[in-house]
């Protein structure tokens, strides 16, 4: 009889604990991201929440790429909230943390962000706060929408990704490699981004690429692909102008051989988006997209650089939960 009131307890016991999990907020830091501006902020925002008697858990990545792990060992304990503090990389990790775990629903499990990137172009989409009090309002009354995914798949290795904002190759992934390779040296910001692209802009050639939306084929050389679920990345750059994270479809925007001299001169047009007018820029929407290139082997996805291509890009709608303001 003793021995089944302790084994009735300790259930009871983690029952508990994964209901209060439930109504809890799991928080994912990385503390260097953005120059250690992430870990500033929560040693302020912290106060906040206790003030608030708000209930969380913190998750610090100690290690490049430990995000996924901790969301899914956040998601084991019973948390159905997870919000990422930092940039596109944070985020593109904690989401995939969420969408490649098999313990709930993808749908059951919503994700927020406290933007604290470079270019915050998905807080931006989602008009996501960046005040503490304002933070704090959104935790204690928000809404949850449902937003497409873009199911990303490597063909040789036969491994999914799943792109969140956007994504792309050619001048694109160069830039992105460029400005990963500085974070994992500790600098970040809008000025070593500037100055990423710079040196991106007057060294970068077209390449070869083979582009394949829905069944219509695209063959040629290419100074930059961008394939969209949001219309902007880079902190405003508008390379996806008709994109949206909940119409069912790939944006896809193809800039052509374009010279150093066209691209200068239609800088301005790629942060309202009327650069796509440009008679070698073609755009296109559709559900499954193919990307072979003869020349890299680079794709940036969310900021984020892989290699490996061809791949094959498919969208998922409605599969990932986002925590919003009401």
């Amino acid at each position: 009889m003793t021995d089944f009131k302790n084994h009735f307890y300790h259930y009871n016991k983690q029952i508990n604990k994964l209901t209060s999990a439930e109504s809890s907020f799991a928080f994912i830091l990385n503390p260097v991201s953005s120059g250690g501006k992430s870990l500033n902020f929560w040693k302020s925002f912290e106060k906040n929440l206790k003030n608030e008697n708000i209930s969380y858990q913190l998750f610090q990545t100690t290690k490049s790429g430990e995000a996924v792990e901790l969301v899914q060992k956040a998601i084991q304990s019973g948390f159905k909230k997870i919000i990422a503090i930092g940039g596109d990389g944070t985020l593109h990790q904690v989401a995939n943390g969420i969408l490649s775990q098999s313990f709930y629903d993808t749908k059951d499990i919503a994700m927020g962000l406290i933007p604290m990137g470079t270019g915050n172009d998905f807080g931006r989409y989602w008009k996501l706060p960046v005040k503490n009090s304002l933070i704090i309002s959104m935790m204690k009354n928000h809404k949850i929408v449902l937003q497409d995914v873009i199911k990303v798949n490597y063909i040789r290795e036969n491994k999914n990704i799943f792109l969140i904002s956007m994504g792309g190759c050619g001048f694109d992934s160069s830039v992105a490699l460029k400005a990963h390779n500085e974070k994992l040296k500790g600098r970040g910001g809008k000025l070593v981004y500037l100055r990423c692209l710079l040196q991106s802009l007057f060294g970068y050639k077209s390449t070869t690429m083979k582009i394949v939306v829905d069944e219509k084929k695209y063959v040629g050389k290419f100074f930059s692909v961008a394939i969209g679920n949001n219309h902007s990345n880079g902190g405003g750059i508008m390379q996806c102008p008709g994109a949206s994270m909940t119409d069912g479809k790939l944006n896809i925007t193809m800039l052509g051989d374009l010279t150093l001299g066209e691209i200068l001169w239609n800088l301005k047009g790629m942060f309202n988006g009327s650069f796509t007018k440009h008679k070698k820029v073609t755009t296109s929407f559709g559900q499954k997209i193919f990307l072979e290139c003869s020349e890299e082997n680079i794709l940036e996805l969310d900021g984020e650089p892989y290699y490996n291509l061809p791949v094959s890009l498919e969208i998922v709608p409605s599969m990932l939960s986002v925590i919003i303001p009401k």
